[in-house]
């Protein structure tokens, strides 16, 4: 029989321990806003969010689209840039800037339409340093709908560093093809490739921040036979609804002060808090949010990031590790940062760089 003096030991030991658990939980903590440039001082114009390949130990390559919906024989070039630079300077060095003729193989995609337009938002580094994009599709003139714009999640995939790349195809629409999809963060999660994206019901024309997913291997393997296969997106606790159906995701996301969100954002694995991390933009609403996950399905808030002025958005943050534990960031440590832009919603010339420090302690 065990005595009570015992069983008061027992009991004393665990509530210490859970005492000494609570005292030292990890907390995240959000810096001061950072001004890196001015509208004046910036090199690129923000267009989607800028995606990262670690250059050195003091300096990252930074990659940006900018207006890649084109009409056929315009004059209108979009332009896909490379810079580097170092934490305070990140876009110093201008590396090299093509157009899409020069920088893309279509691969017989989108021919014939009356606009075209990929974004590269995101970008995961194989163990072979073959480069795998998250990308964004906009096109005009689908069938039937000549006048409506259509959007889509791809991929592409580069062999010479990100020097040239070749489209493989679409892995997601929304169930609602005509909604802006935003895209560019992913995770990678139990040899699974994450996908977030905005989604929206047929029905009932909600929208939603939802997740899809494939194998990473077999995404790699498709990619370097410039083609994709069947991903899945997540509803209802499943994931058997193709993600090019036209059936909506389940939203992943809480919503914010009663607004839903917009994923025209990026996300990480912290080493660190041992969770996942997605940024979520709000539109007018002037909130840049942090939300965090143990699953990459299951979301909650964690911190407000950033608040901005009036009539101003922060769309296309971009987490950044410069000594993080891998070349693209989609890992990072206790110390890294937030880059984002504070944009007017209705001036696509006016663009202030800030970053944030965010630290777990």
């Amino acid at each position: 029989m065990i005595s009570k003096k015992h069983n008061l030991f027992w009991i004393t030991t665990i509530a210490c321990t859970l005492l000494l658990s609570s005292s030292q939980a990890q907390t995240i903590k959000i810096g001061e806003a950072e001004l890196i440039y001015t509208e004046d001082e910036i090199p690129i114009r923000y267009d989607g969010s800028l995606s990262t390949i670690k250059k050195d130990e003091n300096s990252m390559y930074f990659f940006h689209s900018f207006g890649c919906r084109l009409k056929p024989e315009s004059n209108r070039r979009s332009r896909h840039s490379w810079h580097y630079g170092p934490p305070l300077d990140p876009l110093k060095v201008h590396h090299f800037s093509k157009t899409d003729d020069e920088f893309w193989d279509y691969n017989g995609y989108y021919q014939h339409m009356e606009e075209e337009g990929i974004w590269i938002l995101g970008m995961y580094q194989a163990n072979d340093g073959a480069l795998l994009g998250i990308t964004h599709s906009e096109v005009r003139d689908f069938p039937g709908e000549k006048e409506d714009q259509v959007f889509a999640i791809g991929l592409e995939y580069s062999t010479d560093r990100g020097a040239s790349w070749t489209y493989c195809g679409e892995i997601v629409r929304a169930g609602d093809p005509f909604t802006n999809v935003g895209g560019g963060a992913y995770l990678i999660k139990d040899d699974y490739l994450y996908v977030y994206y905005n989604d929206r019901d047929t029905i009932d024309k909600e929208k939603k921040l939802c997740v899809a997913r494939a194998r990473l291997n077999g995404v790699l393997n498709d990619a370097s036979k410039h083609r994709v296969g069947t991903w899945h997106k997540y509803r209802d606790g499943n994931w058997d609804t193709p993600g090019l159906s036209d059936i909506a995701g389940s939203n992943v996301v809480p919503r914010f002060d009663g607004r839903m969100g917009d994923l025209h954002s990026d996300a990480a694995y912290c080493t660190a808090l041992g969770k996942y991390l997605l940024t979520v933009q709000t539109g007018l609403a002037n909130r840049l949010l942090l939300y965090s996950s143990t699953d990459g399905v299951d979301w909650q808030q964690e911190k407000v990031v950033d608040v901005a002025g009036k009539d101003e958005i922060q769309a296309y943050s971009s987490f950044v590790d410069f000594n993080g534990p891998t070349n693209d960031c989609r890992e990072v440590d206790g110390s890294f940062y937030i880059y984002f832009p504070r944009k007017r919603h209705d001036d696509h010339e006016y663009d202030y760089m800030y970053r944030r420090l965010i630290t777990i302690e």
